[in-house]
């Protein structure tokens, strides 16, 4: 069992620190590059993008939690981060493409379909990170 150490701590400190800012950078992108408001939306008590965006967070977070255990180091961590987040954002824009006014009128069924695919994105992505042999 490994101690906790002022080393261990400093790392603890840097990942989540670090983790938590990229999650709100990639909220505020992600919401930025949408072609509807997001937080007009939710405040307005729409659940759809509520739901879309969360699974986009979600999608975006495994990785990180992945690569953040398996990574080679801390710059390693910022760049899968930002990998992560631009796939994150293509599937958005494919699937906009695809079906596209449904998140803005509030269909949950199409939202919930955005979340469980962006889950499954953050999922394969997280688990294309770990090494092989491990």
């Amino acid at each position: 069992m490994k101690y906790i150490t002022l080393e261990a701590f400093g790392n603890f400190l840097l990942y989540t620190f670090s983790s938590l800012i990229l999650l709100g950078v990639f909220g505020k992108v992600y919401q930025w590059l949408t072609p509807y408001h997001e937080y007009d939306s939710i405040k307005e008590g729409k659940l759809a993008p509520a739901i879309a965006l969360g699974g986009a967070l979600i999608g975006f977070t495994l990785p990180m939690l992945s690569v953040s255990y398996h990574g080679v180091n801390y710059i390693d961590f910022l760049i899968w981060a930002a990998v992560v987040g631009v796939l994150q954002i293509v599937l958005f824009k494919a699937l906009y493409w695809i079906i596209p006014m449904q998140i803005e009128e509030d269909n949950r069924a199409i939202a919930l379909i955005y979340a469980i695919l962006a889950f499954c994105v953050g999922l394969i992505s997280a688990f294309s990170l770990i090494p092989s042999g491990s």
